[in-house]
């Protein structure tokens, strides 16, 4: 990955959290006294990256939603399947 910041433990650093099955990577920013104000950053496996500024859980929800642009993600399209 191409970006200029700093993996964790370093002060700010980023840790990786999720992957996406194209190859995309979501990571923390770890600014902040505690996982409580971590952000994302999102690494696109075509080399872009750019941060979200709410936590995992927000991100998720509004990337499923489609509340979320997606830059160069590629589209969730949840699905419901009963057994």
């Amino acid at each position: 990955m191409s970006i200029p910041l700093h993996p964790f433990p370093a002060p700010g650093g980023l840790m990786p959290w999720a992957t996406s099955n194209q190859g995309d990577y979501f990571l923390w920013n770890t600014t902040g006294s505690g996982p409580d104000e971590w952000t994302v950053t999102v690494a696109s496996r075509n080399g872009g990256w750019w941060h979200y500024t709410g936590g995992a859980v927000q991100f998720l929800a509004d990337l499923i939603s489609g509340d979320l642009e997606l830059w160069e993600l590629s589209s969730v399209r949840p699905q419901v399947e009963a057994f």
